[in-house]
């Protein structure tokens, strides 16, 4: 399989998830309950509206996430193919979760946010 035709596949695969979790969740929305429809209403929003509004709210919402995984395992396969011996790693996505030093003097805890990312070694 070329990298197209995997790349397409996993398109179509993460669409059809797509799909599917959007028409269950509108589905699920009609037997949800409508009362917030009232604050709309006094916005001047019309129930037809504020119905869309809300299902467009969860469909951009999954589109979002959905799209996201797509390019990360996209991204994983090119990656993979380009380089066989590569793999993934997890790097923390707070500052504060990074463990530099067990006990890093304490300018490094006051001025840790100001560094750059090549900086950080240095404390």
């Amino acid at each position: 399989m070329t990298i197209e035709e995997e790349l397409r596949a996993l398109a179509d695969k993460y669409a059809m998830a797509l799909k599917g979790k959007i028409d269950a969740r509108v589905e699920e929305m009609e037997s949800d309950d409508h009362s917030h429809y009232l604050i709309y209403q006094v916005l001047g929003v019309t129930d037809e509206e504020g119905r869309l509004i809300d299902i467009y709210q969860n469909k951009g919402r999954f589109l979002y996430k959905y799209a996201g995984s797509f390019l990360e395992e996209a991204t994983k396969i090119c990656f993979l193919r380009t380089f066989p011996d590569s793999g993934s790693l997890k790097i923390p996505q707070k500052l504060r979760d990074i463990h530099l030093l067990d006990d890093p003097p304490l300018h490094c805890h006051t001025r840790l946010q100001t560094f750059r990312a090549s900086e950080i070694s240095a404390c």
